[in-house]
């Protein structure tokens, strides 16, 4: 066994254990931040020396956020499709609801009916009671393209963070999904819990191009997640007798009006 081997071997070994004891540091860390003992100016400050200190370290109190999810038996992320209140949102973010299904709307809560669902595309289509909005998303005619630029829409980790809409924005990395799956995208805009049935809308028109459904542990990768297409969402309303609308909702160019349309058409869906 020659030197240059034996030294390459240490070296592997020591980054190895350097950075097992780097990462049960930073759980240290968390857990401390967790149950009150550090402050987040500590806690970012104590993950700095271990990561360096032009790192950009993040403190979340995982314990408060699993205390919010168990408000709810489920929620996620859903949007307006048309003017009688029919939304959209994936199956697995209703599954669990029964006929309870509830959104949040313009600080109301109201109830829904769930009028259609499919397993296999992961999508539901519900209808929230006495709601007339004069603003909902169009589905695009277009393909999608890779390198399209498009944002993720939603409300990841619930209301813990707060009950702000939230915006991600990227690319369309590919137009197959995991398994060659052609009824998917993948795209690199961040993912997260509560983002499920959310949109993800091309960047320029607002039109709807996927629906937000999965994501890979960003321990394997990062910025591997994907949505269902828009295509397979006209399929599935077709299949239920659900009218796809093709008027165009006038929003201009300005970055004003995206934001004003994905509000009003964006919405907190759950039940208890």
């Amino acid at each position: 066994m020659n030197f240059r081997y034996i030294k390459i071997l240490f070296l592997i070994l020591f980054f190895q254990t350097t950075f097992s004891l780097a990462n049960s540091d930073l759980n240290k860390i968390d857990d401390m931040y967790d149950e009150g003992t550090l402050s987040r100016s500590e806690c970012i400050k104590a993950k700095k020396k271990i990561l360096g200190s032009s790192s950009s370290p993040n403190c979340k109190k995982t314990k408060n956020i699993q205390k919010e999810k168990n408000l709810y038996s489920s929620q996620g992320s859903a949007f307006f499709i048309s003017r009688e209140g029919h939304f959209i949102t994936n199956n697995h973010v209703i599954s669990g609801c029964d006929s309870n299904a509830k959104i949040r709307y313009k600080t109301r809560e109201v109830e829904a009916r769930i009028i259609a669902k499919d397993k296999f595309l992961d999508l539901a289509l519900l209808q929230a009671k006495n709601i007339r909005n004069n603003n909902y998303l169009n589905l695009s005619a277009k393909p999608p393209e890779k390198l399209q630029r498009i944002i993720a829409v939603g409300y990841p980790f619930g209301k813990y963070i707060s009950d702000d809409l939230k915006f991600t924005s990227g690319i369309i990395s590919s137009i197959k999904g995991a398994g060659d799956d052609s009824t998917r995208i993948q795209i690199d805009a961040a993912l997260n819990p509560g983002n499920s049935g959310g949109p993800i809308v091309d960047e320029d028109t607002g039109e709807l191009v996927g629906v937000a459904v999965s994501t890979i542990d960003k321990s394997i990768s990062e910025g591997t997640n994907f949505a269902i297409k828009s295509s397979s969402v006209k399929n599935f309303l077709v299949a239920n007798s659900m009218p796809v609308s093709s008027v165009l909702v006038s929003m201009g160019k300005s970055r004003s009006g995206l934001l004003k349309l994905l509000e009003e058409t964006t919405i907190f869906t759950y039940c208890e």
